[in-house]
């Protein structure tokens, strides 16, 4: 057809292409279809047309099946040994904190916090604990949420729950009986 036609990469009349085969209009004509290829390729993995063409085969064996459930098992039992050793981490730290005083707390420990302008005691978890007025005088930045109530415009009354970050000094905090299972909700 091209010697009929022309060149379709030079549009050159028919010739023979030792010449110009090497030539940039060449090239680009080899580069194009390399990017058609790459393109028609992408397209149909993305369609699923590959799976049905040519299917990869699966073989595996109760061995290999033995092998999952033994990592998924190994994964379980590493998540557990992690949570424990967190876990008995901070009850380490709350206890050291105790034994200190009863002024000194552990980071991430949950506690009650009582509001004086309020006089309303809620739950809290220290997320900071501070000594910049000595080694015996600690003061603590805890997080606790707060419940909001606002009037909107057309009265009704509307209850949001906020998430609150403040400093505190000690005298406002008492200690919570350990509980392993809302300690890890914190830890997380």
């Amino acid at each position: 057809l091209s010697r009929l036609s022309g060149c379709f990469a030079c549009r050159l009349p028919p010739h023979d292409h030792t010449a110009c085969i090497t030539s940039s209009c060449h090239l680009l004509q080899q580069r194009s279809f390399i990017i058609l290829a790459i393109m028609f390729s992408k397209f149909a993995n993305k369609i699923g047309l590959f799976d049905i063409l040519a299917p990869v085969k699966s073989r595996r064996s109760s061995k290999d099946s033995e092998d999952d459930s033994t990592t998924i098992a190994n994964s379980y039992s590493d998540d557990n040994q992690m949570k424990r050793k967190r876990l008995d981490a901070q009850l380490k730290a709350e206890k050291e904190a105790e034994a200190r005083g009863p002024k000194f707390f552990a980071k991430k420990q949950r506690v009650r916090y009582l509001n004086k302008m309020t006089n309303a005691v809620c739950d809290a978890v220290v997320v900071g604990v501070h000594y910049d007025d000595g080694p015996d005088k600690p003061y603590y930045t805890i997080k606790y949420k707060k419940q909001c109530e606002e009037t909107l415009d057309d009265g009704s009354k509307k209850t949001t729950v906020r998430e609150v970050e403040k400093q505190t000094n000690p005298d406002r905090l008492s200690r919570v009986p350990w509980d392993e299972d809302k300690s890890w909700k914190v830890l997380q």
